[in-house]
């Protein structure tokens, strides 16, 4: 399939011809899509012709705006199969984990939609009987939405739909490696009425495309989701004009297991936190914690679950994990857990390319479970972003808490205790935007999702997500 960018209202291709192939990860010989590679000059038409549409959007009522973004979600769901089967097809996900993130995306966006209707301003008692201060709050104009290729509708939705709602309007970069599904998603909101130029897609290099969606003086925000170091590129570039940012960066997220845990319960919620998406997930579990008097008994269920996982094509409905999507990704994992083993590192499971012929031309890797590590090894110090589980074992309270926070990032984290005490005291020690407390949910729409230390800052979801698209007015009326 061709799809073509969408710029103020319109399909367009590339004036200089040049495009992007999209390749399936599980059969890396089978394009499955093509999309234009536009030229910087073509993303600022982009950008311009979002800044024309704020005026009209800005303006508009939010019950319109609203009515508007349900009648898209509405359409989606309508195609929501077709959606799903292409986002499997670029990105090498089961496909019943893509018709959840079509689904959850379209809930998300219904979410924002309705809860901009209760965006309250304030007012202020003052001094004097003949005056009254009031706070408006006020769409901050352009977003550009840069998405990844891991979840690219659902962190698409967690920017598109707050955004939309409060009346910005947006210049949307999906990944070269999962543009097709995101094009599709935005035709639906072009059908459902949302005026030209509100919401607009290019697809382009970084260089060209995203050059341009960073330092565009008409850009007033930035919503990124993607790794630490890119993320400190755009804070630099965005710094010349001052643009607002809401920056969802790395992680490497500890599951701690206490001896009190239930151990089955621990062993699950880690086991499909850990290998979900082949592990490209931004909160995957990426390194465990076990109480020594539970370690054993937790690293042989473990083991035991892991070997239940069915790797192979995400179309086939008895798959449970896909395979990576990206050459450099399948790479990376493979030089981890080498180099963990060359430093005393076990394998107890996986650890190479699944044999076979139906493996052979796609980035698959067993899902891959590792004790004797430690904090030295790149498989627990890194962010991996693949499907390895690295086990270690500890003594006290403490060391747990100790161990966990040794980390530049602080996205999210997870505990299994039935102490209540203890459960808090650790949910307030450990160093992360969010914690779950005997699950593993991650980030979820209704509730705050944000990075603490180097995983970023500024907040996704929840009601609170509404203020990183508005600006604070103080209004003073003497009468």
């Amino acid at each position: 399939m061709f799809l073509k960018c969408i710029i103020d209202g319109g399909f367009v291709e590339s004036k200089t011809g040049r495009v992007i192939e999209v390749r399936n990860p599980a059969n890396v010989e089978e394009i499955v899509g093509v999309v234009p590679s536009l030229s910087s000059e073509e993303a600022e038409e982009a950008v311009k012709a979002a800044h024309r549409a704020f005026k009209v959007w800005s303006t508009t009522p939010p019950s319109k705006r609203a009515e508007m973004m349900k009648k898209a979600v509405k359409i989606a769901r309508d195609r929501a199969d077709e959606i799903a089967r292409i986002l499997t097809l670029e990105n090498g996900k089961t496909l019943r984990e893509a018709k959840e993130e079509v689904k959850a995306s379209l809930d998300s966006m219904e979410y924002f939609a309705e809860g901009v209707l209760r965006i309250l301003g304030e007012t202020y008692p003052t001094d004097k009987v003949d005056r009254l201060s009031l706070v408006v709050k006020q769409p901050v104009g352009v977003v550009s939405a840069i998405v990844p290729w891991n979840y690219p509708l659902l962190l698409l939705a967690w920017k598109l739909g707050p955004a939309l709602a409060t009346g910005c309007t947006v210049v949307a970069k999906p990944s070269h490696y999962t543009p097709l599904s995101t094009i599709k998603l935005v035709e639906c909101f072009l059908e459902a009425g949302v005026p030209n130029g509100v919401l607009n897609v290019v697809t382009g290099g970084v260089e060209e495309v995203g050059k341009v969606l960073v330092e565009h003086p008409l850009i007033a925000k930035i919503a990124f989701t993607g790794s630490t170091g890119a993320g400190k590129k755009i804070m630099k570039s965005a710094a010349d004009t001052v643009k607002k940012l809401t920056l969802e960066l790395g992680g490497n997220c500890p599951l701690i297991v206490f001896e009190d845990a239930d151990i089955e319960e621990a062993v699950k919620g880690a086991v499909r936190r850990a290998f979900r998406n082949a592990g490209q997930v931004c909160n995957a579990v990426n390194r465990i914690y076990v109480h020594e008097s539970v370690y054993r008994d937790f690293v042989d269920l473990f083991v035991e679950e892991t070997k239940k996982i069915k790797v192979g094509n995400g179309l086939r409905e008895d798959v449970e994990m896909g395979p990576l999507t990206t050459k450099e990704g399948w790479e990376r994992v493979k030089e981890y857990v080498e180099e963990a083993v060359s430093k005393g590192a076990e394998v107890l499971y996986g650890g190479k390319k699944p044999e076979g012929a139906e493996y052979e031309k796609g980035y698959f890797f067993e899902p891959t479970v590792l004790v004797n590590t430690d904090h030295t090894m790149k498989v627990v110090k890194n962010e991996v972003f693949g499907p390895t589980a690295p086990i270690m074992k500890f003594k006290t309270f403490e060391e747990a808490i100790e161990k966990a926070n040794d980390t530049e990032y602080g996205l999210v984290a997870y505990v299994y205790t039935k102490d209540l005490k203890k459960a808090m005291k650790a949910a307030l020690m450990i160093e992360a935007g969010t914690v779950g407390v005997n699950n593993v949910a991650g980030g979820e729409f209704a509730y705050p999702y944000g990075g603490w230390k180097q995983s970023g800052f500024g907040v996704e979801n929840s009601h609170h997500v509404y203020d990183e698209y508005l600006r604070l007015k103080h209004v003073r009326i003497d009468f």
